[in-house]
């Protein structure tokens, strides 16, 4: 093995599913999550872990968010005020699911990589919130 590529750590990969297919979103790498956008990465946050599973912080303006985290079984758990509580779950294979006891499950895209718990967070923590509010934003002004 090369020891300079040993030396680097491997990225893993978050896809969003699409009705047209799925899409790269962004990464984890070594503690940071970064957005994808024109195939390069802006860091947008990171995650830390323990013995009882992670954490996911976004950067904002004025310093960091935790917004929520993993557990060690995959189960994804948001600190939101008013949608706060079980989001969704990391399957074996990558795939991460959204809902639950309530709503539907919905696969909601997948992760790809050494740090698939960190990625799967950061799909439903930053990635997913994000877009829905980008969304609710469009629709507002047609």
């Amino acid at each position: 093995m090369d020891p300079v590529k040993a030396s680097v750590p491997e990225r893993t990969t978050i896809y969003r599913f699409r009705a047209t297919g799925e899409d790269a979103v962004g990464y984890v790498l070594s503690k940071g999550i970064y957005r994808l956008r024109w195939q390069e990465g802006t860091a947008i946050g990171r995650c830390e872990f323990d013995d009882v599973g992670g954490r996911i912080f976004r950067t904002t303006r004025f310093g960091e968010k935790e917004l929520g985290g993993i557990t060690l079984k995959g189960i994804i758990h948001s600190h939101g005020l008013f949608e706060g509580g079980n989001l969704g779950w990391l399957e074996p294979d990558g795939t991460v699911l959204k809902g639950g006891y309530i709503f539907a499950e919905e696969e909601v895209g997948r992760v790809e990589g050494p740090q698939e718990q960190a990625a799967a967070a950061a799909l439903m923590l930053i990635f997913l919130p994000e877009e829905e509010e980008e969304d609710r934003e469009a629709k507002r002004f047609d």
